[in-house]
């Protein structure tokens, strides 16, 4: 039989190390023993009270699913089973996991328990961070803005809190890659203000706003002293895979999956097939068991044909569901993009012709981009004209608005 220390069974349930001593005295968890000085409790062991909606969060952080809750892929149901004891926060483990699985109606459902409920600052965090993620998959600004909004009333009076409400406002920007108002702290990487089971969420955000601020600075949206070209976009792999050792290290397999897809952009981005192929691939074996799609889908805009030829390797059936939710991701995403940053994106171009315009954009020669993509330099000509006619941009360098 596994057993958990007294530590580990207070954290999972959201009680003191105290609560669960005087339990165990008091004969009320079956199977408890006391080794020399220490209580050691089953694993499968539940809270013996009433299950309360309002306990303490297992982990102080608004982002279970990228904490050490979830550790091993195929294992997220059997994760929220053992949270039953913890009302809210198996309603925000499921809403997280339903996310990463395309399931947008079940979020929206969870969304609204969480909007209710006024227990602590991870839940009206929660709350909003849920909604926001609805809007941008439903392209619906006026939910966009009650999300943040509602994050923004966040009870929490301590600086990790307040941190914590920074970084998720952060996260719903990034969310449609607005870089606007970000607190300096966060550009800055300096996250020892906030709780530590908020890490590996801070290092997926972070990466994520290093490689949009790459992508802008590359094509000329965006500028930073020193810096110019794909720079910044070849040294992220490099800051990247530390992170990504360390969420292996940790068994953060969520924070892992989306470090692994961000390096995989970068890296395709300047040419390195290889190295995104890797990470791709890694990427797919930890999304597949819990068919933790979502991820994918989110990241099919970016990685295009390259992800779609992976996933079609290892579960084509999975690439057939990818696409379609992709489709109504794209489509609300570009929505609301377009609608909060007053953008032009488009909807009209194929994956191949949004990654010719990207790299055209990123000043790419059609030879370059040719030997990239290895295609035909007539076969980039003519994607790039056809890029060009579907948005009506006059000159290549017009596409950046586009794409």
């Amino acid at each position: 039989m596994e057993l958990i220390s007294v530590k580990q069974a207070a954290e999972k349930w959201g009680v003191s190390t105290r609560r669960v001593q005087d339990l165990c005295k008091r004969g009320l968890i079956p199977g408890a023993a006391l080794w020399e000085r220490t209580w050691m409790l089953p694993a499968d062991a539940t809270y013996p009270g009433k299950p309360s909606p309002n306990m303490p969060m297992p982990r102080k952080s608004p982002f279970l699913t990228m904490t050490d809750l979830y550790t091993v892929p195929g294992s997220a149901d059997a994760v929220a089973e053992k949270l039953a004891s913890n009302p809210e926060a198996q309603a925000l483990f499921q809403a997280e996991i339903a996310y990463s699985r395309g399931d947008i109606d079940a979020v929206y459902e969870k969304a609204q328990y969480f909007l209710s409920s006024r227990s602590g600052p991870f839940a009206v965090i929660a709350g909003g961070m849920l909604l926001g993620l609805c809007a941008m998959w439903q392209g619906d600004l006026p939910m966009y803005q009650q999300a943040k909004l509602h994050i923004c009333h966040m009870p929490g009076q301590s600086e990790a809190d307040h941190s914590l409400m920074e970084l998720s406002l952060a996260a719903m920007g990034l969310s449609i890659r607005d870089l606007r108002g970000f607190p300096e702290w966060f550009k800055k990487g300096q996250f020892s203000r906030l709780p530590v089971d908020a890490l590996p969420a801070a290092w997926v955000y972070y990466i994520k706003c290093l490689t949009i601020y790459a992508q802008e600075l590359a094509m000329n949206t965006y500028s930073q002293e020193g810096m110019a070209g794909l720079a910044l976009i070849k040294a992220i792999p490099n800051t990247a895979e530390p992170l990504i050792s360390q969420a292996v290290a940790q068994k953060t397999i969520m924070a892992e999956l989306y470090l692994r897809l961000l390096c995989a952009v970068c890296c395709q981005n300047v040419g390195d097939e290889q190295r995104a192929i890797h990470h791709i691939d890694k990427a797919i074996a930890l999304a597949l068991p819990d068919g933790l799609l979502g991820p994918l889908a989110e990241y099919r805009r970016q990685l295009g044909n390259l992800l779609d030829d992976r996933l079609a390797l290892a579960d084509p059936e999975a690439l057939k569901k990818l696409k379609i939710l992709h489709k109504r991701l794209n489509e609300g995403w570009t929505k609301l993009h377009n609608l909060v940053l007053e953008r032009r994106v488009s909807l009209a171009l194929s994956p191949r012709e949004r990654e010719v315009a990207r790299l055209a954009a990123f000043g790419c020669s059609d030879a370059q981009i040719a030997e990239q993509l290895c295609l035909s330099k007539a076969t980039v000509k003519s994607l790039i004209s056809m890029a060009k006619n579907k948005t009506g941009a006059e000159k290549r360098s017009e596409l950046v608005a586009y794409i």
